[in-house]
């Protein structure tokens, strides 16, 4: 089977050592589908009176959630030497996958058992959650056995013992914060009240509170604020994500200098936080009720976080206090010579060209979601995002888009004819018909034409760019740009797909569009048969969604 697939891409073993990771995309592909059978039946609670701390189940979901986020962050963490791991990965090789996956079956039919009996609540309780837990145990050890035998993974910690250390102490640390997210509202949330109603005292008159309830109010309109709000998890998230980056760019960043840009991150999160509660409270009372719980309540979060996050990046990249880049030299002190003239401005990097224009859209899509339920008004922010940052490259994209193949246009319209009739809304009332209903009809002929150049033009440029153009190719070497659009690799592919359809809500189906997609982008070797099919299908969805007024669609 390898060599039909090596055959078929071209690729020798020498040159394509992250073909191998075909296994563990399989396994895991095969893990999520189990995971969501576990999950997604017959929930179990303890019985009355059973102390939460003698439950068997409460730790093996806690060390079975410490595992994933490690490995999730052991990914990010050990990026840098792929090369190597995968290397020593194909060196070493495994035949077990079959009998392990075989195994996983009756483990798995177990597991749905004794979650089945744990839910009925006529056995006794501790017996069968300690069989669960083991159950739960046995399982993930097939899964493990499945990707690489034993003396890969005593290999890997052998290999990669700092990196495997980092992953795994962040893992901690997002557990402690969730936990923290959920329960530790009263260590916090005093100061937090207290400087989101400093801020709305300063310009609202009439701003008032009651801490005793968790209240903040401006005139009529009041909220509580609950834990979730108290600002940990913004804290949480400052914390793991710039410990993950600072460890990744280590060789870069000056250490210890580096590190005050956690306290600082912490700070500006929190205090964010708090005016976001604050501005909150004022749309609630003077603009709308709905956008200020429905559309600025979490768009706002996510706004802080990256606003901070970036923030602390581009400070940690451009001031000398934080950034030594290989190869700089420092001015002797006391010099005075001449200045140096600046250099000539480079080109964009090609990360860059490839990134941009999706990042312009998920920051619209953040802007437009924060004024919910009126967010349909604001879609021509995202058409202006995507169109300016295209604009501004054009010459560098004018390079990509080549002649597009007859194909490509027929399976994208394939693609979208499959997605119509795959619809779960398509026998349901759309919100969106309701308000299109409620516009002139000018109006609403002119927003539909603005969303179709977005849906048809930007979209899938921006998009395609970004998981085919870059993800599909940076899975493959980190110089992507030396990657060809013809290259296939096992795990590039799934890797891109999957997060393709991640970032859309019928993600299933996303999936599958983003492979059918990688798969033109590998027939043709360019990335503009893979945007012309995007098109297409999103063109086809547009023209029935307006024909047949199925606005769910869209």
């Amino acid at each position: 089977m390898r060599a039909v697939i090596a055959k078929f891409v071209g690729a020798t073993r020498e040159s394509s050592r992250l073909s191998d990771f075909w296994r563990p995309a399989l396994v895991a592909a095969i893990g999520l589908v189990e995971i969501f059978v576990i999950t997604a039946v017959f929930d179990f609670y303890p019985p009355t009176g059973f102390s939460l701390w003698l439950n068997p189940a409460l730790y093996i979901n806690t060390l079975a959630k410490l595992v994933l986020v490690a490995g999730l962050l052991f990914v990010l963490v050990a990026w840098p030497r792929r090369d190597e791991l995968a290397a020593e990965y194909a060196r070493i090789g495994s035949d077990g996958l079959k009998p392990s996956l075989l195994a996983s079956l009756p483990l798995l039919a177990g597991i749905v058992a004794c979650r089945y009996l744990l839910s009925a609540g006529q056995l006794p309780f501790l017996p069968l959650s300690l069989l669960y837990s083991g159950l739960i145990v046995a399982i993930a050890a097939t899964m493990v056995l499945a990707v690489a035998p034993p003396r890969f993974w005593r290999r890997l910690v052998a290999l990669a013992p700092t990196e495997l250390l980092v992953s795994v102490a962040c893992a901690v640390a997002v557990i402690i914060a969730a936990a923290l997210t959920q329960e530790g509202w009263d260590t916090l949330s005093g100061a937090t009240l207290t400087l989101s109603h400093w801020f709305l005292s300063l310009y609202e008159p009439n701003a008032w509170a009651l801490p005793e309830h968790r209240i903040l109010a401006a005139g009529d309109f009041k909220v509580q604020v609950f834990g979730a709000c108290s600002g940990y998890e913004g804290v949480a998230l400052i914390v793991v994500f710039l410990s993950v980056y600072m460890w990744v760019f280590r060789r870069e960043l000056r250490f210890p200098n580096v590190l005050l840009l956690l306290p600082i991150g912490v700070a500006v999160v929190w205090c964010l936080n708090a005016l976001r509660i604050a501005v909150l409270v004022s749309i609630g009372a003077h603009i709308s009720p709905a956008v200020a719980i429905q559309g600025f309540h979490s768009a706002a979060g996510w706004i802080c976080f990256l606003l901070v996050t970036f923030g602390c990046i581009a400070i940690s990249r451009r001031v000398p206090f934080f950034f030594a880049p290989a190869g700089s030299q420092e001015v002797p002190s006391g010099s005075r010579g001449v200045p140096i003239a600046a250099p000539a401005a480079a080109p964009p990097r090609p990360a860059v060209l490839f990134l941009a224009p999706f990042v312009a859209l998920m920051a619209a899509s953040i802007l437009e979601s924060a004024f919910a339920p009126h967010d349909q008004w604001l879609y021509g922010a995202r058409v202006a995002a995507i169109g300016g940052v295209l604009w501004w490259y054009r010459r560098d994209y004018l390079r990509y888009l080549s002649s597009v193949s007859p194909a490509a246009i027929l399976v994208g319209v394939a693609v979208g004819a499959v997605w119509i009739m795959t619809d779960p809304g398509k026998s349901t009332e759309a919100p969106l018909g309701t308000w299109l209903a409620s516009l002139p009809l000018w109006v609403a002929v002119l927003w539909l034409v603005l969303r179709a150049v977005g849906s048809v033009v930007m979209v899938p440029i921006a998009e395609e760019l970004a998981f085919r153009g870059y993800l599909a190719r940076a899975l493959v070497s980190r110089r992507f740009e030396n990657v060809g659009f013809g290259d296939f690799r096992w795990l590039a592919f799934i890797g891109s797909s999957v997060a393709f359809g991640m970032v859309h809500q019928r993600w299933m189906a996303a999936f599958l569009a983003g492979a059918i997609y990688a798969l033109l982008m590998y027939r043709s070797k360019n990335i503009a048969d893979p945007i012309a099919a995007h098109a297409a299908s999103n063109a086809t969805l547009i023209f029935w969604a307006v024909a047949a007024q199925q606005w769910s669609l869209l």
